[in-house]
């Protein structure tokens, strides 16, 4: 189901009872940028917290523009996973102080005009939100009861314009005509909250509401002690404009309420967007990012990662093309895994879902990440009892968590982030250590186009006459070593902290030149002696 600002208030409810009743939720969000940049580049080099403190100031104008959710609930008669998909369309908002601004490349324009992106939902129909700290600091002017006064002040023109002329309205009516009701249409819910602030200031005899089965309308009395009719409390008024203002993040906060497993594929970035965009800026600590978003989503599992680390047990004929979430769904969807012939659950949509089901549209994505999910989490849960049967959502969530809350990296120092202990040491080699034996400046690039052919490797300079290089495995090291022994053009070795770190050369011959000259003080001293 498509979800914006028109039909979000009115499938609120429904959301909330797919979600309480699930067993876990799929995830999927689509972005405003594709990362191309230099800071964007996956290194061999990286650690997480390398490849977090490149993005996190670049990331800060990225939006997610889509997100998908698909709620899983399990029928255990049936032994089937019923699912029920959503896609939400965002737009980012100005509200008083908060104007929250976005950058779209061209290049994402054109790759999501290829996916047929519908750009009119997005900026007519997407559903606002506010991060923790926005939702914090607008809290903050209600409890000073400065919100009403900011407000008024931020005011365009056109909505200035639009206040004064329904207080014109009402000030004509008051005095020409007898009837005791009136209504005006406000469709904004923020210039509703300021018109209803502004007409109990000008006319403090009436009495405004909202008026019954129509919010968009405020019902005004002429006597605010009309019996029957009481004037809406500005705390309703104050709740009614922060749940518009909220929007989309009252979802992540029921997400964070019920704790519900998040099932994704390639989750790193969607992580460090995820807080940026509903938690506040990204912090300068890696370890405190990972941290606020452990407490938000307790439970993260990505399938990339969880494919990636299971298709070990596979040969090279069972295993699937590529752990690309198309190839993967696909693998699983069409019965291609010898493994799971017998005793899978089945999985339905409850309802199609009322757009072209294709990749790169968040619902769908969210589907089959967590359709992907369950199967591989059959296949762990049958590996452990040695028999292959019907498995309930319990025993898969038992039998995948060992992979939980790791987070697939894409070309890194480390296979995985972890969002609740340390991040693991390197697998990949050692560094090599290239010096050029000619130039008196190593022309890095004529380097990488020399080594290339070896295998996949990354090479950053280290110095003015060397560099370092990062392989992807070491069969590439070997067969680097081996080729370049003899080179008289570059000497390559392993890399050695005190053999090729500046500073420890330093120390070294400092060392070497303190311990020579206490050797030839006491040898002068004991010729002297001697004589």
């Amino acid at each position: 189901m498509e979800i914006t600002k028109n039909n979000f208030s009115d499938c609120l409810d429904y959301i909330i009872k797919d979600l309480k009743g699930s067993s876990f939720v799929g995830f999927d969000a689509e972005f405003t940028a594709i990362l191309s940049g230099d800071c964007f580049k996956h290194r061999l080099f990286d650690t997480c917290e390398d490849r977090y403190n490149n993005i996190k100031n670049e990331v800060g104008n990225m939006i997610m523009t889509q997100i998908g959710l698909t709620m899983f609930k399990y029928e255990r008669e049936l032994d089937t996973y019923v699912a029920t998909g959503y896609t939400f369309h965002l737009c980012p908002q100005v509200f008083g102080d908060v104007d929250q601004s976005f950058i779209f490349q061209a290049s994402t324009l054109r790759f999501l005009c290829r996916h047929n992106f519908d750009f009119n939902k997005f900026t007519y129909e997407g559903i606002p939100y506010l991060s923790k700290a926005e939702e914090k600091e607008i809290r903050q002017q209600i409890k000073d009861k400065a919100l009403f006064n900011n407000l008024s002040r931020s005011l365009e023109l056109y909505e200035e314009k639009l206040l004064q002329k329904h207080c014109s309205e009402v000030s004509k009516w008051l005095s020409t005509n007898d009837s005791e009701t009136m209504y005006i249409e406000v469709t904004s819910p923020v210039l509703r909250f300021i018109i209803h602030n502004e007409l109990r200031i000008r006319f403090p005899n009436i009495l405004t509401t909202d008026s019954l089965g129509n919010s968009k309308k405020v019902l005004i009395y002429r006597d605010k002690y009309v019996e029957g009719a009481n004037s809406a409390p500005m705390a309703i008024l104050e709740d009614n404009l922060m749940n518009h203002l909220l929007g989309f993040s009252q979802v992540i906060s029921l997400l964070e309420k019920y704790r519900k497993p998040l099932i994704g594929h390639n989750l790193f970035l969607d992580t460090v967007l995820l807080h940026n965009q509903f938690i506040g800026p990204l912090p300068n600590k890696y370890t405190s990012f990972k941290k606020n978003i452990n407490t938000m989503f307790p439970s993260i599992f990505d399938t990339k990662y969880i494919s990636h680390e299971m298709s070990r047990k596979l040969s090279f004929d069972e295993v699937w093309k590529t752990n690309a979430l198309q190839d993967l769904y696909e693998f699983f969807s069409e019965g291609k895994c010898k493994k799971l012939q017998n005793g899978v659950n089945l999985i339905k949509l409850s309802t199609p879902f009322n757009v072209k089901q294709s990749y790169h549209e968040a619902g769908w994505d969210s589907f089959c990440s967590a359709y992907c999910f369950i199967r591989l989490g059959h296949w762990a849960a049958c590996e452990i009892r040695g028999k292959y049967r019907p498995v309930g959502p319990t025993e898969k969530l038992a039998a995948l968590a060992p992979y939980c809350n790791r987070v697939n990296v894409i070309r890194a120092a480390v296979p995985y982030m972890s969002f609740v202990e340390n991040d693991p040491e390197r697998h990949r080699p050692e560094l090599l250590h290239v010096k050029s034996l000619k130039e008196r400046v190593i022309n890095v690039g004529k380097v990488a186009t020399l080594l290339a052919g070896f295998g996949s490797i990354d090479i950053k300079p280290y110095g003015s006459r060397a560099a370092l290089i990062a392989a992807s495995s070491q069969i590439t090291v070997d067969r680097i070593l081996k080729n370049f022994r003899d080179s008289n053009e570059y000497r390559i070795s392993m890399f050695n902290v005190y053999r090729h770190t500046r500073a420890s050369q330093v120390v070294l011959w400092s060392g070497a030149l303190i311990t020579g000259s206490l050797m030839l003080y006491f040898i002068h001293k004991k010729v002297r002696i001697t004589s």
